[in-house]
């Protein structure tokens, strides 16, 4: 092997090291920003343990299409769905666009409130429109917040059209790994289990 090679499988090992650590390090602030927001939820904003469903896979289905998309957190208020949250590391706004596709693609009728977070912070969104509504753990709506929210929302479901534009969505983050992490990690699925090879 020549020296210029050696010094490419040197340059492509220390790459990977990187990534590999990148993405260690990225999941280790995704598991802290779940941790945070599973004892706000619980201890802090008001909702009973069936309130609150966590660790999901849901399955996007799009013409031929298949695709699992993770969710940190589906929390419902007096059995309707409402609202979403999806823990990350790095940049929230890079995110608010697939949690807002996942509000309006996991109910129908669409979950009124979208929530992406990290270890330091949290944006509120509302999901019919996509506007930041709220910044930091404070804006996260308690249950009987978010139950008035839910009281002004009409319970229209979205029209088949908007629905594929937002699994497309979903899918583009998936196909990109934008989202973090991927599975759920034997928590509840929503939709038929993957065919087994």
């Amino acid at each position: 092997m020549s020296g210029t090679d050696k010094e490419n499988v040197l340059r492509q090992t220390k790459i990977r090291e990187i990534l590999e650590k990148e993405i260690a390090d990225g999941e280790d602030l995704a598991s802290e920003a779940r941790k945070m927001i599973g004892f706000l939820l619980s201890e802090k904003k008001g909702y009973a343990a069936g309130d609150v469903r966590k660790g999901m896979a849901v399955e996007v289905v799009l013409d031929n299409e298949k695709a699992w998309s993770s969710l940190d957190y589906l929390v419902s208020v007096d059995g309707r769905d409402a609202m979403v949250i999806k823990c990350a590391a790095g940049s929230l706004d890079s995110r608010e666009r697939q949690a807002v596709a996942m509000a309006r693609v996991i109910a129908d009728p669409p979950v009124a409130v979208a929530v992406v977070a990290d270890p330091v912070t949290a944006e509120v969104l509302d999901a019919a429109t996509g506007k930041v509504i709220g910044e930091g753990f404070g804006a996260i709506p308690t249950k009987d917040q978010l139950r008035a929210i839910l009281a002004e929302r009409p319970t229209k479901p979205l029209e088949p059209r908007r629905i594929e534009r937002e699994k497309r969505i979903l899918l583009a983050f998936d196909a990109i790994k934008c989202s973090v992490p991927q599975g759920a990690n034997g928590g509840v699925k929503i939709g038929p289990e993957p065919e087994k090879e």
